[in-house]
């Protein structure tokens, strides 16, 4: 019994690391497209990404604010939970997190 537990528990680990790992890699392109959409384009929401948002707000004045998730926190999290792995996956997904940044520099 003690072993089907911990493949559950390692199976959720591996989700937990894949949705933060998208969470990392998240970007707010989305968020900027939502901002400048008009009402009658409103059925273009359910194909945005909008993953990575912890809040939105459109004030009667038009203005609109949006709060993201805190990425350090998340790269915090991934770390942790590659550091319990102790498997050399850690590196590797930081040098490709590095690689992906200078790509998107150029």
């Amino acid at each position: 019994m003690e072993r089907e537990e911990m493949g559950l528990e390692e199976l959720g680990q591996a989700e937990l690391l894949e949705e933060l790992r998208r969470l990392a890699a998240w970007r707010n392109n989305d968020v900027v497209k939502l901002a400048f959409l008009d009402g009658e384009a409103a059925d273009q929401v359910d194909a945005l990404d909008l993953s990575g948002v912890v809040e939105l707000k459109r004030n009667a004045n038009g203005t609109f604010e949006a709060k993201f998730v805190d990425k350090v926190r998340v790269l915090t999290m991934i770390r942790e939970l590659m550091e319990e792995r102790r498997d050399g996956e850690l590196e590797a997904f930081l040098d490709g997190l590095c690689r992906d940044g200078e790509a998107d520099k150029e």
